[in-house]
């Protein structure tokens, strides 16, 4: 006899070990009720440097992916002279490439929607940065039809903090969430690949702890006062929600068969 569990998530983090790392993993399973080991496998890219998901990875056991953020660049010519970071690109950009070809349930976050776009050849533009603040997007037509935005409140908060952003929707993805400034924050390709600009794993306290950390990289240590009076009064809770709307729609997705205990 077998046993049928319901297929984990697995949770691609594409930056190094860390307190970053630890809290958007235990977000993320506090979130969509998942649990490390059981639920949800995490697989740390930067520390695991022989591993190639698209290659190593049976895609099929999982009830979903989800792509972290990254500290590093979406744009290739940005990481080819450093050979650790060419590699962490090659290795998203196949794992890219093999998500929306075979419309696997995919959740990019940010660096991971940027990744989804740039494995298909969509380019990157730098003019529509956003500092670490919290933004408003605004939900459209078709999020209200998609299984996994109805849910969501029309216009969502949530923090940002990118460099690098796309230009247009790619052919072939449907826009689902529009900013203001920022406009392409939250697409969709085929069915079931999701990506998103913002953030929808970092809470306040989580934005707390990324600003004690990010201190004179994502913004001038002088700024820090300024940084966190516009960060910390922000109710992202419709945000986080995406996370849990995802989850949410592929749990049980997939099962896994394994032996029964004789």
């Amino acid at each position: 006899m077998c046993h049928v569990s319901p297929a984990p998530f697995v949770f691609v983090q594409c930056r190094p070990a860390g307190v970053i790392a630890d809290d958007e993993r235990a977000t993320i399973e506090r979130l969509g009720g998942l649990r490390e080991g059981e639920s949800l496998h995490s697989l740390m890219l930067f520390e695991d440097p022989d591993v190639d998901p698209a290659r190593d990875l049976d895609l099929d056991a999982y009830a979903g992916v989800i792509i972290s953020g990254s500290p590093y660049s979406a744009v290739e010519e940005n990481e080819a002279s450093d050979p650790a970071r060419a590699h962490m690109y090659a290795r998203v950009a196949r794992l890219a490439r093999t998500l929306i070809e075979r419309d696997i349930p995919t959740l990019g976050l940010c660096y991971g929607l940027q990744m989804l776009a740039v494995a298909q050849g969509e380019r990157l533009i730098d003019t529509v940065p956003e500092d670490l603040q919290a933004v408003s997007v605004h939900l459209g037509e078709a999020a209200a039809a998609d299984p996994v935005c109805r849910g969501l409140a029309p216009t969502i908060r949530s923090f940002v903090g990118h460099t690098y952003a796309l230009e247009r929707t790619p052919p072939g993805a449907t826009l689902l969430g529009r900013g203001e400034y920022c406009t392409q924050q939250l697409l969709r390709w085929g069915d079931n690949v999701y990506g998103t600009q913002f953030h929808p794993e970092i809470t306040t306290a989580g934005m707390k702890l990324r600003i004690d950390t990010y201190a004179g990289h994502y913004y001038n240590a002088d700024e820090a006062r300024d940084v966190i009076d516009r960060c910390m009064s922000q109710d992202v809770t419709s945000s986080n929600a995406m996370i849990s709307a995802f989850v949410d729609r592929y749990r049980g997705y997939g099962s896994v068969t394994t032996p029964a205990a004789v």
